[in-house]
């Protein structure tokens, strides 16, 4: 089963002035990591040799800005559009969870494992992105790198800023992969489009009730006809 849909079939068109979504690429929104100060401070030994945290003893919270770095890379929106809608939830939740992209020669994934990168089918931390300016130049691919997650507030998402708008099947592969990433379930495909359906996304503006996922209102006692037959009439 292919993790991702065709280069061809990655974005959809997106006018400047349509709500934001899951999804959504933008630039000009920062992403930070709070590293150990003590770490931040001095040259590393190792690039790859870390040491047990148990033996750092947490920083004074004056000196914890010290280890924050500021990353000025592209980010993809997260969340389920439901959760921050803007002429509804949107309006009184401001923090907007985002992911770093990084480009793929830059992530530190050899050559040779660059096919499982883009495949899906290896480094479940990341989620593939071909380029939004020419999906087919690999030369250009990219990856969402769930490691690198930030709460931003709603202001540095301009919706002039906004970079592509992933389709409805890297959609649904991106809500695959951050399943994946925090329980180690990757969902069938099948089963996110039947989530999809029920739940809906707010522009198709779906009618639970005619799914049948919902109650029909019912009328109230009073409004009801007293010539009504009873069941005992029938």
């Amino acid at each position: 089963m292919p993790w991702y849909p065709k280069r061809s079939r990655y974005y959809m068109p997106c006018d400047t002035d349509e709500e934001i979504e899951q999804g959504d690429i933008f630039w000009g929104v920062p992403t930070l990591i709070a590293r150990h100060p003590d770490l931040s401070d001095h040259f590393p030994q190792s690039p790859t040799q870390l040491p047990p945290a148990e033996t750092l003893a947490p920083p004074p919270l004056s000196r914890v800005k010290d280890g924050i770095s500021v990353h000025a890379d592209p980010v993809i929106i997260l969340p389920h559009t439901c959760d921050f809608y803007g002429p509804e939830k949107g309006r009184r939740n401001r923090v907007r969870l985002v992911a770093r992209i990084e480009r793929l020669a830059d992530a530190g994934i050899a050559e040779h494992d660059r096919v499982l990168a883009r495949s899906g089918d290896g480094f479940d931390h990341m989620f593939f992105l071909p380029s939004w300016n020419d999906p087919t130049r690999d030369a250009d691919d990219m990856m969402v790198n769930l490691r690198y997650m930030t709460s931003v507030d709603a202001a540095y998402l301009s919706r002039q800023r906004r970079l592509a708008r992933l389709s409805t099947a890297a959609i649904i592969a991106l809500r695959r992969r951050i399943a994946q990433f925090f329980t180690d379930y990757a969902p069938a495909p099948a089963e996110l489009v039947l989530a999809d359906t029920s739940g809906g996304l707010i522009r198709n503006d779906r009618d639970l009730a005619r799914l049948g996922l919902v109650a029909e209102p019912q009328p109230p006692p009073s409004a009801m006809s007293d010539t009504a037959p009873h069941s005992n009439d029938a």
